[in-house]
């Protein structure tokens, strides 16, 4: 019996291989062979690498776009979105994004779905800064602050950073919540 794999145990897959052998190492080859299948399984999927990168990035895209979305920012408390965004964070395949990241400086393609989804992750966090401190200029640095976090630690995790991403995001919750207003000082 031939074994069915579907378009998103594909992506799973590739996000797997990004994480462990970054971008340089994705091949159709690589992938056929963890699941046991035929190129031909492939090919009928994709037809062709370019298209399974396409929709691979769109995948990726969507994912990170509706996370965001199904969070329902701005329905809680300002603690509770900042809370929600920790988890969130917490929970990114840090690895696999910053194959995706690496491959981005290689690929135009890449790099604008990178940018897409770093611009939505921004103005979310952005938004959730200014329901804490309540001013504009300083929600944008806080917000700048926190994605450079975010794509720092992606870059040095695979160079062996030692400092764990949750002592980071405390450290830059301890300041994100000393520029609140006293009343709403956690």
């Amino acid at each position: 019996m031939s074994r069915i794999v579907t378009r998103e145990q594909y992506f799973e897959s590739a996000l797997g291989v990004l994480a462990e052998a970054g971008f340089t190492g994705l091949t159709i080859g690589l992938m056929c062979k963890e699941f046991g299948v035929t190129s031909g399984s492939f090919y009928h999927h994709f037809g062709n690498w370019p298209g399974f990168v396409d929709s691979l990035l769109d995948y990726w895209e969507s994912r990170q776009v509706s996370i965001l979305r199904d969070a329902e920012f701005g329905s809680g408390t300002p603690e509770s979105d900042i809370e929600s965004l920790r988890k969130l964070t917490l929970d990114l395949h840090h690895e696999a994004e910053a194959a995706i990241r690496a491959w981005g400086a290689n690929s135009e393609r890449v790099r604008e779905v990178q940018n897409r989804v770093d611009e939505a992750r921004r103005k979310t966090v952005y938004k959730a800064m200014l329901r804490v401190v309540g001013d504009r200029t300083e929600a944008k640095v806080l917000a700048s602050l926190g994605m450079s976090i975010l794509v720092g630690y992606q870059q040095l995790a695979g160079e062996g950073a030692s400092t764990p991403l949750s002592k980071l995001l405390g450290e830059y919750l301890q300041l994100v919540y000393s520029h609140a207003p006293t009343a709403q000082r956690v």
